[in-house]
């Protein structure tokens, strides 16, 4: 058969170039064939050609029996699937048309009514997003809440469950499907009586309010199932979409009640109806998809006259791949089809060396590292672009951990954007916080402050951040002030001018962005909309043009560069997207929403077209194919994953008792199996060449049972084993035919390359040190073959080099830099210098001059133990400073849970577990200050400073406690919160109190009376107790004449090495402090890694 269009042999295109040419096979020709006026359900496994059949019966109709494309109306399940198929029809049918001929059932019915609307000159509807739905939802359920009003929910139904985002989408299904059903409140809350739902009930009360408040927004507000409801009355009656002649479905088991409802009204005007579909890969039935509708089609359009049909071949995937896919539907639930699954592999098509291949490691990082390898054997050695490559995963959540891993691996990897919500996202967050600062929703605090200056706007790092806080602290004090750098730091963002007289990159990248936010406020008291003030952040910060770079390029740099890209890309329709429906509202409005919404908005921004791996779930991939698929994580109880679906609001149920079909007979977890086995079928039938099936098994994970339905491959295992050993037959596959530990990533060659110079040099210097015996021909040999082996990595690098290879420049490598200053910290030669010594680092200087040197010049860490240390402090100083303080344990822990919440904890748990802790500490200081008051003692001094000079030291500090004991004698203390305790034997030489005792006797302490005698000093620990009390002292008597001289050497000796340019640590490993490993970190990662 040839028709237009149409010839026998397989051409690519017709003469010209006019009409792009199929093949068609006997099973896809009858249903071209179809006669005019017929319906038809077209069954088809997957594979089998339903959408090239699609788009040549659509060609069929228009070319060769003459409808208008008016007259002809195609449904995708998706947008992505309505934009493919729109193109290939457009290309295929090469005729003018007055829109696009493949629709949405949503966007149908979206242009039904905004029609409708101009002709009743009424406003046009706007759709309720499932972000929109969710936030209302969400204020309805607080509101109830903080009033104690709202629905009687039962009692599993608690306000912790429906605070859960999970109850608030089981919420939003039950209403959507109580609108496909024209099911209203009243009558739901019936059914629920009727069948024993309570939840129906509550939830036919908040329906009620639920409409109330969409009902008073400003015009028509829809959700997508109220947009299809509405318009099928109007096509029923007769009002819309009349001159439609030719339905034409794809992947109808897609379809929810909604769509299917259109096309019965559509069917009942008249409209030939022909639908495409395979139940066995319905992704979305846990959103309402009906997977058995194609196979009882007949009765749900109400055309008796409608015929199935079954495409019989497979042309996509060669035996071995069909036979994996037919395993796993074989144990599918028949949905009311099945025919469709006695497909085989089209003629011709031919296995690959190794089409079916599984990874189990020990790890998940040892995992997903073996499966970028695959793929990159795949990409290099079998020529499979990385876009003809997808990696699937059971859950989203699963997404970015997955794809961080690939990148990290060199596997260039794209997600979709719409996988998360935009709050999540941290460089659309980065924009939005500026905003809220700019338009002052918060104020500009030290934190935020500091959180803009090292986020992308900023563009600071940790260490440049404390170089411009000291040098804004260093001039405040030469101009006598007293603000702290957090205040510096706030001002400088809220007066442009304020770091023009610092002479610093870091400053003038800050300058840049205060600039950026005056002009943004500015434009915001000007009523900017969202989308000017966004715009003006964006160009202000000037990073397009950098990350753009970065993203051309690869690995994790460059796709951190095209994740940012595409959220910024996001936010920016977002922003054009809230200005187009809401002319009139302020940009606060979108801020307020986008920070509280926790559901990613379906957004129309462009998608990178690169060339990367795509990693999403299989409900991404309806209707796409690739050569190579790989489904990871399959894990027990992750996938199968048979939690019950709909278990707290029964939204599946509903449909069902709402068409007089109740389910309580029905064997859910069978059915949830099935679901889970349509996932899988839809992620390996997407493969044409290659399925990788990858999982975790140790003591605690096991790989799921689903991988029991994968045929071993034949030698597989024995030429592994061979490639393990060296030994590969000639007719392995590629992937097999090279060493496993040969690198197949740019990062890695280098390492290889460098690791091979590295051991040539090794072995040059064993063969000159006379180690192997200078005459021996076979040590003449290995000389000869060690400098070949240099000279191939030399020349392999500097090609590298040339290319712009990271890391393969020696320029480039570590250790081989000249230092970027050989000037001492300080110059001893000027006789006016003095050293900063602060008491509490002293022996950290003198345990490691190279940690000390790093914790000056990183800045150290923080903990949550430091921020709790802090606060202690402060209670314990309040608390002495307040003659009429109440000092029992309660009273305490008043003033510790005032300035609690100053503490950012992972979870809630992790902060209640250090609240416990923090009250034992609050015990402990009340046991000592009561003890201490009980036993006569006044304190002198609390965080009391000085400042003493030795030598060329300025000994600087801060004394937590001056007390005067009973006896007259003046005692120091310093309070400690940790929970190790120094020996008694360490304490005569403790550098910290012995430091307080010089002050002392130097008469640096200006509260203490000049004729007080010394009581020594001690260390004050809350931590735990001793001897019966809560508290645990470690005294340092006052240190004798000789002693006082010890200390003030050991000062100046520190004082001279913290001046010098070398800073020396710890060779041996088992004398380094197993709490420095950071530090350690800098300076002894490897020279050479891959």
């Amino acid at each position: 058969m040839t028709i237009r269009g149409f010839r026998q042999p397989p051409v690519a295109s017709a003469p010209g170039g006019a009409d792009p040419v199929v093949e068609l096979d006997p099973s896809q020709r009858a249903v071209v064939e179809l006669p005019v006026g017929a319906s038809a359900a077209v069954l088809g496994a997957p594979g089998s050609g339903r959408t090239t059949t699609l788009r040549e019966l659509v060609a069929d109709r228009i070319l060769v029996h003459g409808l208008d494309p008016s007259e002809v109306l195609v449904l995708a399940p998706s947008r992505a699937a309505a934009t493919r198929l729109r193109d290939e029809l457009a290309l295929r049918v090469g005729v003018p048309t007055l829109g696009p001929l493949a629709r949405t059932a949503t966007s149908v019915a979206f242009e039904v009514l905004a029609r409708r609307a101009a002709e009743t000159a009424t406003a046009p509807p706007r759709l309720l997003t499932g972000a929109e739905q969710d936030q209302i939802i969400a204020d309805l359920l607080a509101g109830h809440e903080e009033l104690g009003t709202g629905p009687a929910w039962p009692d599993p139904l608690g306000v912790e469950v429906r605070r859960l985002r999970a109850f608030r989408t089981e919420l939003r299904e039950l209403l959507m499907r109580a609108t496909e059903e024209r099911v209203r409140p009243d009558a739901l809350a019936d059914l629920g009586r009727a069948h024993g739902v309570p939840e129906w009930i509550a939830a036919a009360d908040f329906a009620r309010e639920y409409e109330d408040v969409v009902d008073s927004f400003r015009g028509d507000h829809l959700d997508s199932a109220e947009l299809l409801a509405e318009a099928v009355l109007l096509v029923a009656r007769g009002e819309a979409l009349t001159g439609i002649r030719l339905v034409v479905a794809d992947d109808l088991h897609e379809a929810t009640a909604a769509t299917l409802s259109l096309l019965q009204a559509l069917a009942a005007r008249g409209a030939d109806v022909v639908a495409f579909g395979d139940p066995d890969v319905a992704a979305a039935t846990f959103r309402g998809a009906e997977a058995a509708a194609l196979g009882r089609l007949s009765t749900v359009l109400g055309l008796p006259e409608l015929v199935t049909l079954v495409l019989d071949r497979v042309h996509r995937q060669p035996p071995a791949l069909r036979a994996l896919t037919s395993a796993v539907t074989a144990r599918i639930g028949a949905a009311g089809a099945g025919r469709q699954r006695q497909a085989g592999s089209a003629p011709g098509l031919v296995d690959d060396a190794d089409p079916i291949q599984v990874i189990e490691a020990p790890t998940r990082a040892i995992e997903l590292a073996r499966l970028a390898r695959r793929l990159r054997e795949e990409h290099l050695l079998g020529g499979v672009p990385w876009a003809r490559m997808v990696v699937l995963v059971r859950s989203g959540s699963l997404v970015p951990q997955v794809a961080r891993s690939l990148a990290t691996a060199e596997v260039p990897t794209r997600t979709a954007v719409a996988g998360r919500a935009l709050r999540d996202d941290l460089a659309a967050l980065a924009l939005i916080r500026a905003v809220d600062v700019v338009l002052g929703r918060v104020p500009l605090t030290p934190d935020i402050a500091a959180e803009l200056a090292t986020g992308p706007l900023g563009g600071l790092d940790g260490v440049a951040l404390r170089r411009l806080r000291l040098a804004m602290r260093q001039e405040e004090l030469a101009g006598e002030g007293r603000r702290s750098s957090d205040e510096l730091l706030v001002e400088a963002l809220a007066a442009p001018g304020r770091l023009e007289t610092l002479d610093l990159a870091p400053a003038r990248r800050l300058a840049r962005l205060a600039r950026t936010l005056q002009g943004a406020r500015e434009l915001a008291a000007a009523d900017g909309t969202i989308e000017e003030l966004l715009w003006h952040l964006w160009e202000g910060s000037r990073l397009a043009g950098p990350w753009f770079e970065q993203a051309l390029q690869t690995g994790i740099v460059a796709d951190q560069a095209n994740r940012d890209l595409d959220g910024v890309v996001a936010l920016f329709t977002a922003a054009r997207r809230f200005v187009e429906r809401n002319p009139g509202r302020p940009a606060s409005d979108f801020v307020e929403e986008l920070l509280g919404a926790e559901v990613p908005e379906d957004t129309l921004s462009p998608q990178p077209l690169a060339d990367t791996v795509l990693v999403a779930t299989p409900s991404a991939v309806v209707g796409a194919g690739y050569e190579v698929v790989a489904v990871a994580a399959m894990q027990e109880g992750v996938w199968p994953n048979l939690r019950l679906r709909g278990s707290l609001l029964h939204p599946q149920r509903l449909s069902a008792v709402a068409r007089g079909l109740d389910r309580v007979d029905v064997d859910e977890r069978a059915e949830v199996l099935s679901d889970e086995l349509r996932m899988l079928a839809l992620a390996v039938s997407r493969a044409s060449r290659v399925v990788v099936l990858s999982a975790t098994a140790n003591d605690e994970e096991a790989p799921s049972p689903f991988l029991r339905l994968v045929p071993p491959a034949p030698g597989l295992a024995e030429a592994e084993a061979g490639a393990e050993s060296g030994r590969v037959a000639k007719d392995a596959p590629a992937a097999l035919r090279i060493r496993p530990d040969h690198p197949l990533s740019l990062r890695g060659l280098v390492g290889a390359l460098r690791r091979e110079l590295a051991v040539v040099h090794r072995d040059a210097v064993l063969l000159e040190d006379g180690r192997v015996v200078s005459g021996d021909r076979t040590a003449r040999r290995l000389a000869d073959a060690t400098r070949e082996r240099g000279r191939a990595a030399a020349a392999a690098l500097a090609r590298l080099a040339a290319e712009g290879v990271t890391g393969a420049d020696p320029a480039e490598w570590y250790g081989l830099r000249e230092p970027s200053t050989t000037e001492p910290v300080v110059d001893l030669a000027d006789p006016e210098a003095r050293v900063p010594v602060s008491p509490s680092r002293l022996e950290a200087f003198e345990r490691s001059p190279l940690n000390w040197f790093i914790d000056q010049a990183s800045g150290g860490s923080t903990s949550t133990a430091m921020g709790i240390g802090t606060i202690v402090h402060a209670v314990m100083e309040e608390a002495s400073l307040d003659p009429d303080a109440d000092l029992h344990p309660a009273a305490l822990e008043v003033r510790l849970d005032e300035r609690w919440g100053e503490l950012p904890f992972e979870s809630p748990w992790v902060g209640e577990r250090e609240r416990r802790q923090a009250g034992e500490l609050i015990a402990g200081v009340s046991g000592y200050l009561r003890d201490f008051a009980g036993a006569g003692g006044r304190m002198l001094a609390a965080e009391g400073s000085f400042e003493l000079e030795v030598g060329v030291a300025r000994l600087r500090g801060m004394i937590d406690r001056i007390e005067l004991t009973p006896e007259g004698r003046v005692v120091i203390v310093d309070l400690k919160t940790g929970r190790h305790f120094p020996t008694r034997a360490e304490i005569p030489a403790h550098a910290q109190l012995g430091s307080y005792q010089l002050a002392f006797v130097e008469g640096a302490l200006e509260q203490v009376p000049a004729d007080a005698a010394s009581g020594g000093a001690k260390l004050l620990y809350v931590s735990g107790g001793a001897r019966g009390l809560p508290y645990r002292e470690l005294p340092q008597e006052p240190l004798t004449r000789e002693e006082l001289d010890g200390f003030r050497a050991r000062i100046a000796d520190a004082a001279a090495g913290m001046a010098g340019a070398t800073f020396e640590g710890t060779p041996d490993l088992g004398e380094r402090d197993p709490g420095s490993a950071r530090r350690y970190r800098i300076h002894l990662v490897r020279a050479v890694s891959a």
